[in-house]
């Protein structure tokens, strides 16, 4: 019953992130649905009736059938502006481990913007995450003619 507004949370707090989330219905229809959609894995954070912050867990299920690992994905990690520097990422990234422990998982990955001005490395790093990979996102804004 809580989707949309766990969705309307999740797309407040990445506004100003540079791969700001679709808002669309359709993608509102791919993210909450299909095989990869486990809400029970997700660990929200209400303050009275509004969501502070979410973390949409998974099970890697391709990846774990194809290479025989057993690893979780900690995705799409966000706290809501009044609800930012206190801690709260932190608690709920911390329960995710423990849900997808309690799953089976053996590790977990997530990917971040390295120069997120939230803080979120850091918050991952405190976590026990190591750096595995790095990458570069490369865009250009073509002006219309």
């Amino acid at each position: 019953d809580d989707y949309r507004q766990i969705w309307a949370s999740e797309i407040e707090a990445f506004r100003d992130h540079w791969g700001a989330e679709d808002n669309t219905e359709e993608a509102f229809q791919r993210y909450y649905g299909g095989p990869d959609f486990e809400p029970e894995l997700w660990r929200v954070a209400w303050d009275g009736d509004e969501v502070a912050g979410v973390v949409s867990n998974m099970v890697m299920r391709a990846f774990n059938e194809q290479t025989g690992a057993t690893r979780g994905l900690v995705a799409g990690v966000s706290v809501r502006r009044p609800w930012r520097g206190r801690g709260l990422a932190r608690a709920l990234v911390a329960e995710s481990l423990r849900a997808l422990r309690d799953r089976g998982m053996t590790t977990a990955v997530l990917g971040v913007d390295a120069d997120n001005p939230t803080g979120a490395l850091g918050v991952y790093e405190a976590a026990g995450f190591a750096v595995h990979q790095r990458a570069m996102v490369y865009r250009k804004v073509i002006e219309a003619a």
